[in-house]
């Protein structure tokens, strides 16, 4: 499409994304598109100038999340926090759950309330990356002699990953949203029983 290759295009595909996290938290997780559009101030057929339909412009909510979540947590190397590897995984742990508290997607993603089965398959697709780039990141940990040479990254990873997400779902339920800190401590100590950490703090 290659309106959205131009500035003013650009604006306006910003536009509808912004009014679509907007109408989705305002109803719960359910979008209808032409309240999307009456949102973000645009003509009725703006949104099909960017998005060939609804389930189009939710997986680009989904890709959107999952790209900020990457660019906060996974990418970064967190040397600057520490040269111990347990001690940057532990950064990693805090930052993901900073940014589900404070994105307003944040507990829609983890509650699955988008409803949208395109969406939903999309979010399972940026699931399994995360899941191997979870298992690329234990085998480093084994190479730096921080997890035990007998973990299986494979399956560990998956663990990880799965676990972080129904934490994470319990944790942001509109009904019980429970104290960030007590998410990360939780997931922190989680991660490390798995991977069987000696974590000196443990000792202090």
């Amino acid at each position: 499409m290659n309106t959205g290759q131009t500035r003013r295009g650009r604006r306006t595909r910003e536009r509808l994304l912004d009014a679509a996290v907007r109408e989705l938290v305002a109803h719960d997780g359910v979008m209808d598109l032409a309240a999307v559009t009456r949102r973000a101030g645009l003509s009725a057929g703006a949104p099909y100038r960017h998005f060939s339909s609804k389930s189009d412009l939710l997986v680009a909510l989904v890709d959107a999340f999952y790209d900020e979540w990457e660019a906060v947590a996974y990418r970064p190397t967190f040397e600057e926090v520490s040269d111990d590897w347990w001690a940057r995984e532990k950064e990693r742990i805090r930052r993901t759950v900073q940014l589900h508290y404070d994105h307003p997607l944040g507990a829609l993603i983890q509650q699955r309330l988008i409803g949208d089965a395109e969406a939903v398959r999309h979010q399972r697709l940026r699931a399994d990356r995360q899941v191997r780039g979870a298992v690329k990141n234990v085998r480093r940990g084994q190479a730096l002699g921080r997890v035990p040479a007998d973990i299986d990254a494979e399956l560990c990873g998956a663990l990880l990953m799965g676990g972080v997400a129904q934490g994470l779902h319990s944790a942001l339920a509109p009904a019980q949203r429970m104290c960030q800190e007590r998410v990360v401590r939780a997931l922190q100590r989680f991660m490390q029983r798995v991977l069987c950490i000696e974590d000196p703090e443990d000792c202090a």
